[in-house]
């Protein structure tokens, strides 16, 4: 493969010690000088395509041209597309595709880092530069080298691949020094500028006919191209880095586990102890609150409680707890020193008590909750913790199969932290909410809708509201309704709505805009 083989950045002198070696030559021919302008455009898409507060069908054109921008430029350098990273381009398309179907802010927010993630390790197995050749624990050291090592250390080789080939001649070296400056300097040149503004009528006057004369497109076309050259410079470095190997091996698997090998300190016997400790206290509390806690499998409560402070209180109560104690064994895990086999089988038995107990609790957690959505229905939170407690309940179950048998775990987790988020993602959670609360309502099973809180909803709320609208006769009822479904989107002062771009669109909204449309005629 064209390239430079891998160094270290370190190395030992003559004196035997250790001192930086100077940096590594880059490597620069016309494809990377093409690709240096592609990324500068693709810097440029990013805040065009993905303007901040709206995350539509601009993210998903945007991740269809990095993505093949990318792949095209790996693919003439040589690097083909294997079965593990051709799973993983699967798993970005079907991420970015959310992004033209749904309207959860929430969801969305957690999927767009989700998808800057999964491109980050796909150019890392197409690359063929993970750590291991297998999807386990290595995978943390590969995110930290991917994400943050490699582009930070290959960030000036994007104006390196234009220097080389402008910078051949004077004029072409002058451009290029000229516009950085300028680009470097505008800051400075803005404040000037507005200061003189403030201090002459005739400049203000000026300033005001060249901002007619140039549309306030044009300047945001601007701002974007500047604000899109550190992204770009970030991407380029990225790709280039992985493509040439060039600094890829400042975190290795040898140096990470040197490293983790090193932090294990605790001696094993207050580490044992602690941890006994803590299992004695788990133990004590079920014995003594066994008839408190389990009362929710028979979905009765204490005396002088309600259903609201019973499964509420519990609820966050045993969730919290469940957090700390995946805290505890990873520590535990850590730092302790692995020295005695015996030892060994003792953090296991420890580790394994933990895991029970905390499956019991997430258990009664979800009795709990389940309890609270019989009596008071759906709302956002409810339907996000408790799927963050099956993903706790499925960590904790790989957790205590390992202590019976070795295997690799990490890609269980990750594979299941996959699929459960697809689940979120494509399970329609806000309209599953305002249809499971409506349709409780409808039979009776529900005394009263919160219509304040179905309002608070996305878009993928507005088709079952609607339904509701069409079918009641109550005029207030109805009103609110009406206002629900014209809340989020439209000014309540003028009514109308916010000014939207393809880069906003998504089929949940459209398909509410259209009812909106229905009924304010």
């Amino acid at each position: 493969m064209n390239g430079i083989a891998p160094d270290k950045n370190i190395g030992p002198s003559l004196d035997g010690t250790w001192k930086p070696k100077p940096a590594l030559p880059k490597v620069i021919t016309g494809k990377d000088t093409g690709f240096a302008l592609v990324m500068l455009v693709i810097g440029f898409l990013f805040w065009n395509l993905i303007p901040p507060g709206s995350l539509g069908a601009g993210v998903t054109l945007f991740a269809v041209i990095i993505c093949i921008a990318s792949g095209g430029y790996l693919h003439i350098s040589g690097l083909k597309q294997g079965r593990a990273s051709l799973v993983c381009l699967a798993v970005i398309l079907l991420s970015s595709t959310y992004f033209l179907l749904s309207d959860s802010i929430i969801i969305k927010n957690l999927n767009f880092l989700f998808l800057m993630a999964g491109f980050i390790y796909w150019i890392c197995l197409t690359t063929g530069n993970r750590m291991e050749k297998r999807l386990a624990f290595s995978f943390l050291y590969d995110m930290i080298n991917q994400s943050i090592l490699i582009p930070f250390s290959n960030f000036s080789c994007c104006f390196a691949a234009f220097k080389s080939r402008v910078g051949e001649n004077k004029r072409g070296k002058g451009i290029v020094s000229g516009a950085a400056g300028i680009l470097i300097f505008l800051p400075v040149l803005i404040l000037v500028v507005n200061l003189l503004i403030d201090a002459d009528a005739a400049f203000e006057s000026f300033i005001e006919n060249l901002r007619f004369s140039f549309s306030a497109d044009l300047l945001e076309y601007l701002l974007q191209m500047i604000l899109g050259i550190p992204v770009a410079c970030y991407l380029y470095g990225m790709i280039y880095g992985n493509r040439y190997k060039r600094y890829t091996d400042h975190l290795t698997l040898e140096s990470a586990e040197k490293n983790v090998m090193a932090f294990r300190f605790a001696p094993d016997t207050p580490v044992y102890s602690a941890l006994t400790a803590l299992n004695l206290i788990y133990l004590v509390f079920f014995l003594t609150q066994a008839a408190y806690l389990f009362s929710a499998f028979t979905s009765s409560i204490p005396a002088a409680m309600t259903y609201a402070e019973y499964a509420r209180r519990g609820f966050f109560e045993l969730c919290t707890v469940a957090g700390i104690n995946l805290a505890v064994i990873a520590v535990a895990h850590a730092i302790i020193k692995r020295e005695k086999e015996e030892k060994q089988k003792l953090l296991k038995a420890e580790t394994l008590a933990i895991c029970f107990f905390t499956i019991l609790l997430i258990a009664t957690a979800m009795s709990k909750m389940a309890m609270y959505i019989e009596s008071y229905g759906l709302t956002q939170l409810r339907v996000y913790t408790s799927w963050f407690m099956i993903l706790l309940l499925a960590v904790f179950g790989v957790i205590a199969a390992r202590q019976f048998k070795k295997f690799n775990g990490t890609k269980i987790v990750i594979i299941s932290f996959v699929i459960l988020f697809f689940v979120l993602c494509y399970g329609n959670v806000d309209g599953m909410i305002a249809k499971y609360n409506i349709d409780r309502y409808r039979e009776g099973t529900l005394e009263t809708l919160d219509v304040a809180a179905l309002s608070e909803l996305s878009d993928a709320a507005v088709p079952y509201l609607y339904e509701l609208y069409q079918e009641t006769d109550d005029v207030e009822f109805k009103a609110s309704l009406r206002s629900a479904i014209n809340g989020r989107y439209y000014d309540e002062a003028s009514m109308l709505p916010y000014e939207t771009t393809f880069r906003d669109f998504n089929l949940q909204t459209h398909q509410a805009e259209k009812i909106r449309a229905v009924i304010s005629n």
